[in-house]
């Protein structure tokens, strides 16, 4: 059976959708990606621009309520807090045919979009080695990032190939691994350590890679979700990761800085919930010690909530 990928929503345009849009965006044609922003965004975002290294992107602005056919392919890029509203917008985007993309951070959103739609709609994926800054309407980017992707029980169906097509015509970078699963744990241990501890910090790419005591310490609390994982049954996440990960993150902008560095020093919430807190709780469930992680999310905390009221009283 040859599924054809001819239109695309996606919903969450910021330092990471804004990439996929536009590159799809390029290959598709403007009018068959649909971008979905609130109205207040909207009006903003028509009158203002998005601007990719300072150039403007006109992309298919859409509402929620805006009358549209399904996609056949919903990408999710949001982040983790805004998921529960993003569900509720993309309702019309979604028809029995729709594939579902999520990339957002963490082990727990295609399980809530599973039990939102249809579980078998839902593909799993993340990205990585992205080193975009978002700054109010502008985006910069000196790397474009890889999508990893797959079916859950990682067979290579026909929707996995019509999107490895698509993605290499539209020049996305991707990766298909043989463990899926297993990624998504890699990627945790990434958000867990080092968009924690650059947060903590306020260290750049290249200082979590070259500064020595916050590089062990990355390396201990990502220690600490190798046995998380292994825990959980995950195979295969074992120390050779932490040295994929030290070489990636040495490898972007040196003062390029993660995500949650970002919404930090923005005052803007953190997905620290999704991160330490998160791995804290899975430990308690099946009884293995997270000391490091639970110290990291808890300083995480205090941290934002000293930055949210910093900015709110200036």
């Amino acid at each position: 059976m040859c599924i054809m990928i001819n239109t695309v929503s996606i919903i969450g345009i910021g330092a990471v959708g804004a990439i996929y849009a536009w590159r799809l965006s390029e290959h598709l044609g403007y009018d068959r990606v649909r971008v979905i922003v609130n109205q207040e965004r909207f009006e903003r975002y028509t009158q203002e621009g998005i601007f990719l290294n300072g150039n403007r992107i006109d992309f298919n602005l859409v509402t929620p309520q805006t009358e549209i056919v399904p996609a056949d392919l919903l990408i999710v890029a949001t982040k983790n807090h805004h998921l529960a509203q993003a569900i509720v917008d993309i309702q019309t985007h979604v028809g029995p045919k729709t594939t579902i993309l999520s990339l957002l951070n963490g082990i727990d959103s295609e399980r809530i979009l599973g039990n939102a739609f249809d579980a078998s709609q839902i593909l799993y994926g993340f990205t990585t080695a992205l080193d975009s800054t978002r700054n109010n309407t502008h985006i910069d980017f000196s790397t474009e990032g890889i999508i990893y992707f797959g079916e859950k029980n990682n067979e290579k169906t026909p929707r996995i190939l019509a999107l490895m097509t698509l993605f290499s015509q539209a020049h996305i970078s991707f990766q298909v691994p043989d463990n899926i699963e297993r990624e998504l744990w890699a990627k945790f241990m990434v958000n867990v350590s080092i968009n924690t501890i650059s947060a903590i910090t306020r260290g750049s790419y290249g200082d979590c890679a070259q500064i020595t005591p916050i590089k062990e310490l990355i390396i201990q609390a990502q220690r600490e979700v190798i046995a998380l994982s292994q825990a959980f049954g995950i195979e295969g996440l074992d120390e050779s990761y932490i040295e994929k990960y030290q070489k990636i993150f040495a490898s972007l902008e040196y003062e390029g800085k993660t995500s949650m560095l970002q919404d930090i020093e923005a005052g803007r919430p953190t997905e620290n919930d999704w991160f330490c807190i998160r791995a804290s709780e899975l430990g308690r469930e099946i009884n293995v010690p997270t000391p490091l992680i639970d110290v990291l999310g808890m300083l995480a905390a205090g941290s934002e909530a000293i930055q949210i009221r910093h900015i709110a009283a200036h």
